[in-house]
């Protein structure tokens, strides 16, 4: 026990400065321009530049010191989580637009119209038969014909969103959930740091300073939720008691069935396991019944969706063996070259869009881990497990505010830098809260331009869909040719009740653009229309693709001059 070596805090500062600089760097060389690579240009450059020169002052500066910490009490984080619901709620509209942006969030908004009208899913009616792609695009379960429309993703979220927004705003929902994740954050650090006032506060101050947490609960995103339950089940199984763990299991079915369900299994597991070192026999066999169970359950929701809307099974559907079949070996198998690159840049994310005495007091804690004080061995390795299984399975998260797959251990994130500055302020509490204090007021400004830059993002984004919305024809088609990032802006409601209806481009045969044109006026979405919005300014003006799929409409009564 005793032979733990301890770490200092200059050598923690040092160790992630130099490693930000290393990444940054490597990072610089001139790659393809994907999602990825245009984050790293417009937000994380300069925000781990900034983190890494704030991490290297607080080495060299003297830091403020403080003998006295008041206890975050329970009214005012309270009163704290109201606030930044509200906050969030407001930021829902004037900073991101109540838009969602990337089709994960889209078939939030999709599933959640289907639930709302109490049903699994529609069926694809006998008028589109074939069109079903050209109309969503992506992330359609797979049944043979595309016979209904529902997302291929589980459904607890959306149903969540679903049942909110017969009450409430929709929109409100992922900010309550924020704040609930802070009231839920707070009784956790209690009970770990009972006899640490600057570890509890450490904790929180991580939560409300992440850019990562706050951009998230301003959008539909089901990450939120993983965060929030996974919160919700610490505490239950925390508290020990019979009635706490039933809950903690039921709160583990909802969120295996959130949108995926690999990602709570990897928070969970190592809390479960714990009970096997603890001879918990019978509760470590209950857990994992409970959980076999559940992922048995969620893996065949699929079938149960297919079931249910009276069409035969086929592909992803066809049942438990054709989900690792079709959607678990693929990703085995086909291994992403970028995997290095890309997990640097999530890694990156990770630590730019979070305070920046995050990842130094998690280093500190160290000590505690390899100690297994408390809770600190099963809180790293969730995320150790998650971060390998990201790197094996889907190193590309695509779109993101922060590194998302990692969102969901982010109260175990905080809780570990919580352990660091425990051990840190056994040493000299004074100068660990110094440097908490001087890396929290430092993270400000870094939050500052995520939030502004994300505002940036979006918007052209959201000025397009409003274009697109506005024409008067019955049909419009988008230029989603290769390489456009158009392809999200093709949205349309599961009834397909919307008028204008929106089709990809890509994704219909001239044949099909012919019988459209039989069928009703069209309007063509070009480049042009992108670039009068701020949207893809980096694309050539000309689609040849485009212009030779749509050219069989020109000088044709169906054919409509786009409205700007």
């Amino acid at each position: 026990m005793n032979s733990v070596r301890i770490i200092s805090p200059e050598r923690a500062l040092a160790y992630v400065a130099i490693v930000l600089a290393v990444v940054l760097a490597a990072l610089a060389v001139p790659k393809e321009m994907i999602i990825t690579r245009w984050y790293f240009l417009h937000q994380d450059a300069l925000a781990g530049i900034v983190m890494a020169g704030l991490l290297l002052l607080a080495i060299r500066r003297k830091l403020p010191r403080t003998d006295w910490i008041a206890a975050p009490r329970t009214a005012r984080v309270l009163l704290a989580s109201l606030l930044l619901a509200l906050l969030l709620w407001v930021g829902t509209y004037t900073l991101m637009a109540d838009y969602a942006l990337t089709r994960d969030e889209l078939m939030v908004e999709f599933d959640r119209a289907i639930f709302a009208a109490g049903t699994m899913s529609l069926p694809l009616p006998a008028a589109w038969a074939g069109y079903a792609v050209a109309l969503v695009p992506a992330f359609l379960l797979d049944v043979p014909a595309n016979a209904l429309l529902v997302s291929a993703y589980m459904p607890v979220n959306a149903a969540m969103r679903a049942a909110f927004g017969l009450v409430l705003d929709p929109a409100l929902m992922n900010p309550l959930l924020a704040a609930a994740g802070l009231l839920l954050l707070h009784r956790i650090a209690r009970r770990l740091f009972p006899d640490c006032v600057g570890a509890q506060w450490v904790a929180l101050a991580g939560y409300m300073l992440s850019a990562q947490v706050l951009v998230t609960a301003m959008t539909p995103y089901a990450m939120t939720a993983h965060l929030v339950f996974d919160l919700a089940w610490l505490a239950l199984f925390l508290r020990d008691r019979w009635w706490s763990h039933v809950l903690a299991m039921a709160i583990g079915v909802a969120a295996i069935g959130l949108h995926q369900v690999v990602f709570h299994p990897l928070f969970a597991g190592p809390f479960i396991l714990l009970l096997l070192a603890e001879r918990r026999w019978r509760l470590f066999g209950i857990y994992a019944l409970v959980y076999a169970a559940a992922l048995l359950f969620w893996i065949s929701w699929p079938q149960i969706v297919v079931a249910a809307g009276g069409v035969p099974a086929g592909g992803s559907t066809a049942g438990g063996g054709s989900f690792l079949i079709d959607r678990v070996l693929p990703l085995l198998r086909d291994r992403d070259p970028r995997t290095i690159a890309l997990m640097l840049h999530n890694m990156l994310r990770a630590v730019t869009w979070n305070a920046a005495f995050v990842l130094p007091f998690v280093i500190l804690a160290v000590p505690a881990i390899r100690r297994r004080e408390g809770m600190a061995l099963p809180l790293a390795a969730g995320v150790v497990l998650t971060l390998v299984a990201m790197a094996v399975l889907l190193p590309f998260q695509g779109h993101g505010w922060g590194y998302r797959y990692v969102h969901g251990l982010l109260g175990n994130a905080m809780l570990l830098a919580g352990y660091g500055y425990r051990e840190l302020a056994r040493r000299d509490a004074p100068r660990a809260a110094g440097l908490a204090l001087l890396l929290g007021l430092g993270t400000l400004p870094i939050v500052a331009w995520l939030l502004a830059t994300s505002h940036g993002f979006v918007a052209p984004y959201a000025r397009l869909t409003h274009v697109i919305e506005r024409q008067r024809s019955d049909f419009v088609i988008v230029d989603t040719e290769p390489p456009s990032s158009a392809i999200d802006q093709v949205r349309n409601r599961p009834d397909l009740g919307n008028r204008p209806l929106i089709f990809s481009s890509k994704d219909l045969s001239q044949a099909q653009i012919a019988d459209l044109c039989a069928r009703g006026s069209i309007t063509l979405i070009t480049r042009r229309d992108f670039h009068g919005v701020g949207f893809a300014p980096d694309l050539p003006e000309q689609s040849r693709l485009f212009a030779r799929r749509t050219a069989m409409l020109a000088r044709r009564a169906c054919l409509r001059r786009p409205i700007g």
